[in-house]
């Protein structure tokens, strides 16, 4: 079971577990939960738990089943393929999922499709999911993953079992990228500006985008203790184009400001959460609580917006409006 690298999340476990040995399985879920957190493994455990030949309700990483689900070579466990630089899934993906889904598992107790990062997927892709989920056939589940659930279709939600993941504690975190090679110095150091995100620990470490969010979310932080607008505006205008680097950057800002309302609430320094903690500080005497938690909600706002697949130039254009307004 270890092979599956799935770190805590108890509750997912648990969960799955206990719809196979009541053997309720549900045709449809959704995993979500910031990126880094382990969606697309959580799906790979889910499809292990289904058709391990052990039918313990958890998968055990030795017989035949699970280490084809390992190594992605389980003629039963599909895996949907989007398309284009954006990650959209195209209608006919979907259509064609829709009518192989009737044809019987090669091997196993069930065929499973895994659908993962939908959160860019049109509204007419996701609509010609909606047969299958509302009406699937049997020994076929549907295993979705996305960021939020919002960026999906209310008539999907409704119809799914929603799972999501979680960060982990600072030891698993440890372990986990132990397994990858990094050094424990390095790993410290990953675990201190992003806490206990495998994922983006591993991109951290890997020197891919999340040097580059931690770099700008410190820039913008910076920005507004200055009060100086135009900074807010440049800063913020490095974004444009990238909804990825814009979600992650808007995220590591909000964990800043919540570390900011806990420092003026009087919390110790040393269960703050953020990239930029001594930023968050300095932003506590810059900011009142009732100022700190407006701009939280702000920010989440547009996150959410932003997930929604709203306009993003135009979206970060009213953020640092209503940003200054609240300054």
């Amino acid at each position: 079971m270890e092979n599956f690298s799935l770190y805590e999340n108890d509750i997912l476990k648990n969960t799955i577990r206990s719809m196979i040995v009541k053997e309720r399985v549900v045709s449809s879920l959704l995993i979500y939960g910031e990126k880094g957190l382990g969606k697309k493994t959580a799906a790979d455990y889910i499809a292990g738990s289904l058709l391990c030949e052990q039918f313990s309700g958890t998968p055990c990483g030795e017989c035949k089943a699970c280490k084809m689900i390992l190594h992605k070579t389980h003629p039963d466990v599909i895996y949907a393929v989007p398309s284009g630089k954006s990650g959209n899934y195209k209608i006919d993906t979907l259509r064609e999922i829709v009518e192989s889904a009737a044809i019987m598992p090669n091997e196993g107790r069930f065929k499973i499709y895994i659908i993962a990062d939908m959160d860019n997927t049109l509204v007419s892709a996701q609509n010609a999911l909606l047969k299958l989920i509302e009406e699937p056939p049997d020994n076929c589940v549907i295993i979705l993953t996305a960021q939020s659930r919002s960026s999906l279709l209310p008539t999907i939600i409704s119809r799914v079992v929603s799972l999501s993941v979680h960060e982990v504690s600072k030891d698993s975190c440890e372990k986990a990228l132990v397994h990858y090679g990094y050094s424990k110095a390095d790993i410290e150091k990953a675990i201190e500006i992003l806490g206990g995100n495998i994922g983006k620990c591993k991109s951290y470490l890997d020197g891919e985008d999340i040097v580059d969010a931690v770099t700008i979310t410190k820039s913008i932080t910076d920005a507004l203790i200055s009060g100086d607008e135009y900074l807010m505006l440049k800063e913020f205008s490095e974004l444009t184009g990238e909804k990825a680097m814009t979600l992650t950057v808007l995220k590591l800002l909000c964990e800043v400001i919540r570390d900011a309302m806990s420092v003026n609430a009087g919390c110790d320094e040393s269960v703050l959460i953020s990239t930029y903690k001594n930023g968050a500080v300095r932003f506590s005497e810059y900011l009142s609580k009732m100022k700190a938690r407006k701009i939280y909600t702000v920010i989440t706002k547009y996150i959410e917006r932003i997930n929604s697949n709203g306009n993003l130039s135009l979206a970060l254009n009213a953020l640092c409006s209503e940003i200054k307004e609240t300054l």
